[in-house]
């Protein structure tokens, strides 16, 4: 046989064992029982509980997963993570979702890299729709419109986003420049 572990406060414990007495049993015995019971209810198309209650009591959002990995499994981990500003678990977090949800693994300076050409994205626009603004009221525009280094600007900020999003997106796959 197997072992199932599960963690509850005392005070469930002890009520858990009492209910156990009271039937007569061991609280392992009663809780072989139970299981048997929930199992043989689902196989049969009812449940004996509700569904929240079987997944954690949160309907499912969220949880833990526990891990048992080699030291140098560990230790493989945290020399990923270390670099990109994350602790082992985070990174395993994001490995996860980027492989469960397509989301891009991003690194902490990666992130920050990003935010930064959204402020200055940011800047172009509220700069470019002032002097829209003025061009539509007056029919002329105030001021030299520098074209060439708006332009200078904009490619600047997009090479930025490829490269850091081609680099997420390829991290681990071949062997960076």
């Amino acid at each position: 046989m197997t072992t199932l572990h599960t963690r509850c406060s005392e005070e469930t414990k002890r009520r858990f064992q009492a209910l156990a007495k009271s039937h007569g049993l061991s609280a392992s015995l009663f809780l072989r029982k139970m299981i048997a019971t929930v199992l043989a209810s689902t196989e049969a198309g009812t449940s004996a509980l509700p569904i929240a209650e079987i997944r954690g009591g949160r309907g499912g959002s969220g949880g833990q997963l526990r891990l048992r990995l080699q030291p140098d499994e560990v230790r493989a981990i945290r020399a990923l993570a270390e670099p990109e500003g994350y602790s082992a678990q985070a990174w395993v977090v994001r490995q996860l979702r980027h492989r469960l949800k397509g989301a891009i693994p991003f690194a902490k300076e990666e992130l920050d890299e990003l935010r930064e050409v959204m402020r200055e994205l940011g800047a172009l626009g509220r700069n470019l729709n002032r002097m829209l603004h003025i061009l539509q009221r007056t029919d002329r525009l105030e001021g030299s419109l520098e074209m060439q280094a708006l332009s200078a600007s904009i490619e600047q900020l997009h090479r930025v986003v490829t490269e850091t999003f081609t680099r997420a997106t390829h991290r681990g796959t071949h062997a960076e420049s």
